[in-house]
C-alpha cells in the first residue's frame, strides 16, 4: 500500500506525508502470534484516509483525487476516503493523531510534524516547490550596483 502511494506521491509531486508503518501495510496475524505481510491480491480491501487542502497550492492532491489517480492505483486493494483541511496544521495534528493515513501540506507543516514526533510518527514521502518569477520582473532590481 506504501508503495502505491508513494508512487503516485512521486509522479504527482507535492508534499505527502505518511502516517507509521501500521498505518499502510496490512498484516495478518497467525495463531502463533507472528505478523506476515499480505500480498495485495489475498488481502482484505483498506481504506486510505487522505487529507489535504483545497486550495491552489496543493494542485497534486486536488488533481490527484478529481482524475481518480488514487482509486485507479488502489486497484481492488482498496477505497481513498478524502478529508478537507483548511490550514496544515489541522491536517498535521490529524495525522500525528492517526485520524490520517496520508496528507498533502507545505514544507513547515511537514518539518513540525516530523520534529513533534522526533522523526518516528511520519514519512516525508515526496515534496516539491514552485517558484517562478513574473516575465520582466526583478531582473534589474537584484543587479549589484
Amino acid at each position: 500500500m506504501r508503495r502505491i502511494l508513494a508512487g503516485t506521491a512521486a509522479a504527482l509531486g507535492g508534499t505527502l506525508l505518511v502516517a507509521g508503518a501500521a498505518a499502510c501495510s496490512s498484516s495478518s496475524s497467525t495463531s502463533s502470534g507472528s505478523t506476515t505481510g499480505t500480498s495485495a491480491a489475498g488481502a482484505a480491501p483498506v481504506t486510505v484516509r487522505l487529507g489535504f487542502l483545497a486550495n491552489i497550492t496543493h494542485a497534486p492532491a486536488l488533481v490527484a483525487i478529481k482524475n481518480g489517480y488514487f482509486t485507479q492505483a488502489l486497484g481492488k486493494a482498496g477505497t481513498v476516503q478524502t478529508t478537507t483541511f483548511s490550514s496544515g496544521t489541522q491536517e498535521t495534528t490529524a495525522i500525528l493523531a492517526g485520524q490520517l493515513d496520508a496528507a498533502y501540506v507545505g514544507p513547515n507543516p511537514a518539518i513540525n510534524a516530523w520534529q513533534k514526533s522526533n522523526g518516528t510518527a511520519i514519512k516525508i514521502v515526496s515534496g516539491a516547490a514552485l517558484l517562478a518569477q513574473a516575465a520582466g520582473a526583478g531582473h534589474q532590481r537584484h543587479r549589484r550596483r
